[in-house]
């Protein structure tokens, strides 16, 4: 009978192969199924895959991906570590829409004042607003035994909701010509996360984003907490 072990130790070639078979399998299983639309798969495939990097448009599209990723990279990061702590937050997307509503609250509360301290105050009740709302599962969770997983997920649907009722409402755009949408922060100076070398999209968020890479790595990696939490989930449960 075949039975499923788990390693002593992990693999290391492994722990390298995995991230590179996960985009091949990506390519093979989204290929199948544009064919299955009756769409050419190797034209999806070069054109989610080679184009960004590589064709004519890459000047355009190579920023874009520093731009995107970078809270994408953030969102990863906070996840594994609930992920290494066994508990399962899949509901990023609402934490990182209410975050995104209260950093462009606050600059949209204050425009049109120029203040070096914009910025900074955004991201403090962006990241406010995120922990907030992924204290709901964490609060329901511990006090009435709830599923984080569910609650979690549900809520993103409910932060989609209210990013759509702000965009109409209360940080709707009043020179917008009624159209939804908040002013564009891309022409307000003081809360502007403009690039720090032009033409590159590395901005503050794209660093800050790297260097959460380096501090996760040595938390989970090298430092006593994230091993010993390793150790821990991999002992047996019960006496």
């Amino acid at each position: 009978m075949l039975r499923l072990e788990k390693r002593p130790n992990p693999s290391k070639t492994w722990a390298y192969m995995a991230p590179v078979l996960a985009v091949f399998a990506t390519m093979i299983g989204g290929g199948i199924m544009f064919a299955a639309l009756g769409k050419d798969p190797f034209e999806a495939i070069r054109t989610i895959f080679y184009d960004p990097l590589f064709s004519e448009f890459a000047w355009y599209y190579r920023p874009q991906l520093l731009v995107k990723g970078a809270p994408l990279i953030m969102i990863a990061i906070g996840l594994s570590m609930g992920f290494r702590a066994g508990i399962w937050n899949i509901g990023a997307e609402g934490q990182y829409i209410i975050g995104a509503i209260c950093g462009a609250g606050v600059a949209l509360a204050v425009y049109p004042a120029q203040s070096a301290f914009i910025f900074p105050t955004m991201i403090f009740f962006g990241a406010l607003g995120g922990f907030v709302w992924a204290m709901i599962p964490a609060i329901l969770k511990t006090r009435f035994g709830t599923n984080e997983i569910l609650v979690s997920l549900m809520l993103v649907y409910v932060a989609e909701q209210l990013l759509a009722s702000m965009s109409l409402g209360l940080l709707k755009n009043p020179e917008g010509f009624g159209f939804p949408g908040s002013r564009n922060l891309q022409q307000y100076a003081s809360a502007h996360n403009a690039e720090l070398w032009t033409g590159t999209g590395i901005h503050m968020g794209v660093m800050f984003a790297f260097i959460a890479v380096i501090f996760a790595y040595v938390l989970l990696a090298r430092h006593q907490i994230g091993l010993s939490h390793s150790f821990d989930r991999g002992k047996p449960q019960g006496g």
